[in-house]
């Protein structure tokens, strides 16, 4: 899970690209639990009428609570606010509103914000996929005619390359913590590759011109390199 931190009058609040939150933490702001709003009767069957009308829309005989309701006690805890009770958006806004009615409607926002952002963030994680496949395959034929074998440490080499001009560092990247900007960019530097490979270009001069496209994104981001790369 991909852990986004907002602001809430300077106080922390983790969600994720989905929209949904981080109840403990937004319970404890309030001196609250988000226990004692699960076990109030109208809670439970506000969860009740959710559970079924999902199932209905998924064709499933049964949804569990579950499906809107999660507790994260391991995993990756690395990640500030991974720890909690996770409420889906869809219960997201009812429990802020139990929290504090001022909280609830910035909440609001914050979910139609990180809907549509996560919608844009979704398909350039998409591209970034299709450009590494690209790459590859034209690195394959390249090599291939050149009488020359691909192996896997081939492809390796080139996503390394591209990894290290977007942030530095000549190690694995892991691209669902990167931002909608990082993606949209690894997918060009990708593509930029793919075409330097395509016309003969050698590996150190291919470095120099991905390093070049890419340095102003790298230097912005020098300062949280090692919470992307893996």
């Amino acid at each position: 899970m991909s852990i986004l931190k907002l602001d809430y009058q300077g106080l922390p609040v983790h969600a994720d690209r989905e929209a949904w939150f981080n109840a403990t933490e937004i319970a404890a702001m309030f001196g609250r639990r988000p226990i004692d709003w699960l076990r109030l009767p109208e809670t439970e069957r506000y969860i009740q009428a959710l559970c079924k009308r999902e199932a209905e829309k998924q064709g499933k005989s049964e949804v569990r609570k579950s499906h809107f309701v999660k507790t994260k006690k391991g995993g990756d805890l690395s990640q500030p606010g991974a720890q909690g009770t996770w409420l889906h958006p869809k219960l997201a806004v009812a429990f802020a509103r139990w929290c504090d009615i001022d909280f609830a409607l910035w909440c609001d926002e914050q979910i139609e914000a990180l809907i549509s952002s996560g919608r844009e963030w979704g398909k350039a994680r998409a591209q970034s996929s299709i450009g590494y496949q690209v790459m590859s395959e034209i690195l394959q034929s390249k090599r291939q005619a050149e009488g020359k074998a691909t192996l896997p440490h081939h492809y390796g080499n080139e996503a390394l390359l591209c990894n290290a001009a977007l942030t530095g560092q000549f190690k694995p990247l892991e691209r669902d913590r990167l931002d909608k900007a990082g993606l949209s960019l690894l997918t060009r530097l990708e593509a930029r590759n793919a075409a330097l490979i395509g016309s003969g270009m050698g590996y150190r001069e291919r470095k120099a011109a991905l390093f070049d496209m890419a340095a102003s994104y790298r230097h912005s981001m020098a300062a949280i390199l090692p919470k992307h790369a893996a």
